[in-house]
């Protein structure tokens, strides 16, 4: 009977653990709000937090929008300046392979493209681990 239970018990946790997966996927599929609505959101929780009347209202939502658009000129200037950084690292990184080939045999250079790809896969391995 005990083992029933403890079965029963397994079942259940493992089946309840995958609609939390179920609901944390479909929450995960949202899609980019522009700054307006972010605006709009933060402002009526503030309003049903604070019982804003309409008048404070309308200050707030005026002060969340102008808050909202400098995130995203933030969040745009840090996107290009990552993707300015990620093409720096290519080309420096490109430039060692080259240097690499003159240095190397062949065979050397087999061995040690092969050798970055097993990092790779460890360190991909090693983050996928920690997000679990």
């Amino acid at each position: 009977m005990k083992k029933i239970i403890l079965v029963c018990a397994f079942v259940g946790g493992l089946v309840s653990g995958a609609f939390a997966q179920g609901d944390r996927l479909t929450r995960g599929e949202r899609t980019e709000k522009t700054p307006e609505q972010r605006a709009e959101i933060r402002t009526k929780r503030m309003q049903e937090s604070l019982s804003l009347n309409n008048d404070q209202y309308q200050k707030v939502l005026a002060i969340n929008l102008e808050q909202e658009k400098k995130r995203e000129e933030f969040r745009k200037a840090e996107r290009e300046r990552m993707m300015a950084n990620r093409q720096q690292f290519k080309a420096n990184h490109d430039a060692a392979m080259k240097s690499y080939e003159n240095v190397l045999t062949p065979e050397q250079m087999t061995k040690f493209k092969e050798e970055a790809k097993k990092r790779r896969a460890e360190m991909k391995d090693k983050r996928r681990g920690k997000r679990r």
